[in-house]
Protein backbone atom coordinates (compact mmCIF):
# COMPACT_ATOMS: atom_id res chain seq x y z
CA UNK A 1 0.00 0.00 0.00
CA UNK A 2 0.92 3.76 -1.29
CA UNK A 3 0.48 7.13 -0.06
CA UNK A 4 2.02 9.44 -2.35
CA UNK A 5 1.32 12.31 0.17
CA UNK A 6 2.88 11.39 2.88
CA UNK A 7 5.36 8.90 0.96
CA UNK A 8 4.36 5.91 3.13
CA UNK A 9 4.50 2.69 2.48
CA UNK A 10 3.76 -0.91 3.73
CA UNK A 11 4.96 -4.05 3.12
CA UNK A 12 3.39 -7.34 4.16
CA UNK A 13 3.38 -10.85 4.27
CA UNK A 14 0.75 -13.38 5.17
CA UNK A 15 1.71 -17.02 6.05
CA UNK A 16 -1.00 -19.41 6.14
CA UNK A 17 0.83 -22.96 7.28
CA UNK A 18 0.60 -24.76 10.26
CA UNK A 19 4.41 -23.46 11.52
CA UNK A 20 4.83 -20.37 13.53
CA UNK A 21 6.56 -17.57 12.00
CA UNK A 22 10.21 -17.21 13.16
CA UNK A 23 12.45 -14.26 12.26
CA UNK A 24 13.56 -15.51 8.89
CA UNK A 25 10.17 -14.47 7.09
CA UNK A 26 11.05 -10.84 8.91
CA UNK A 27 14.32 -10.73 7.09
CA UNK A 28 12.90 -12.25 3.84
CA UNK A 29 10.42 -9.70 4.13
CA UNK A 30 12.58 -6.31 4.51
CA UNK A 31 15.06 -7.92 1.58
CA UNK A 32 12.06 -7.79 -0.61
CA UNK A 33 11.02 -4.44 0.05
CA UNK A 34 14.68 -3.04 -1.26
CA UNK A 35 13.54 -4.63 -4.82
CA UNK A 36 10.36 -1.90 -4.54
CA UNK A 37 12.14 1.46 -6.10
CA UNK A 38 9.67 4.11 -4.83
CA UNK A 39 10.75 7.02 -2.98
CA UNK A 40 13.83 5.42 -1.99
CA UNK A 41 15.42 7.85 0.00
CA UNK A 42 12.75 9.92 1.78
CA UNK A 43 9.50 6.89 2.32
CA UNK A 44 8.71 6.13 5.68
CA UNK A 45 8.37 2.44 5.95
CA UNK A 46 5.63 -0.16 7.58
CA UNK A 47 5.82 -3.59 7.87
CA UNK A 48 3.34 -6.24 9.39
CA UNK A 49 3.01 -9.82 9.15
CA UNK A 50 -0.28 -11.96 9.14
CA UNK A 51 0.05 -16.05 10.13
CA UNK A 52 -2.48 -18.43 10.52
CA UNK A 53 -0.68 -20.42 13.29
CA UNK A 54 0.98 -17.44 15.23
CA UNK A 55 4.83 -16.32 15.93
CA UNK A 56 8.02 -17.80 17.71
CA UNK A 57 8.55 -15.82 20.90
CA UNK A 58 11.78 -14.54 19.44
CA UNK A 59 9.96 -13.17 16.41
CA UNK A 60 7.56 -11.79 18.27
CA UNK A 61 10.17 -9.90 20.61
CA UNK A 62 12.26 -8.93 17.33
CA UNK A 63 8.99 -7.50 16.12
CA UNK A 64 7.88 -5.55 19.25
CA UNK A 65 11.48 -4.02 18.89
CA UNK A 66 11.55 -2.84 15.21
CA UNK A 67 8.09 -1.86 15.23
CA UNK A 68 6.79 -4.71 13.10
CA UNK A 69 3.05 -5.38 13.19
CA UNK A 70 1.71 -8.60 13.95
CA UNK A 71 -1.38 -10.45 13.25
CA UNK A 72 -2.88 -13.93 14.16
CA UNK A 73 -5.81 -15.28 13.86
CA UNK A 74 -6.86 -14.17 16.63
CA UNK A 75 -6.29 -10.91 16.24
CA UNK A 76 -7.78 -11.32 12.39
CA UNK A 77 -11.19 -12.77 14.51
CA UNK A 78 -11.61 -9.58 16.83
CA UNK A 79 -10.74 -7.46 14.41
CA UNK A 80 -13.61 -8.24 12.03
CA UNK A 81 -16.11 -9.69 14.43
Amino acid sequence: MLNDETKEILFAECKWQSKKVDIKVIERLREKSKLVDWNNDIRKEHFAVFSKSGFTKSCLDHCKKEGIKTFDLKDMDRIFE
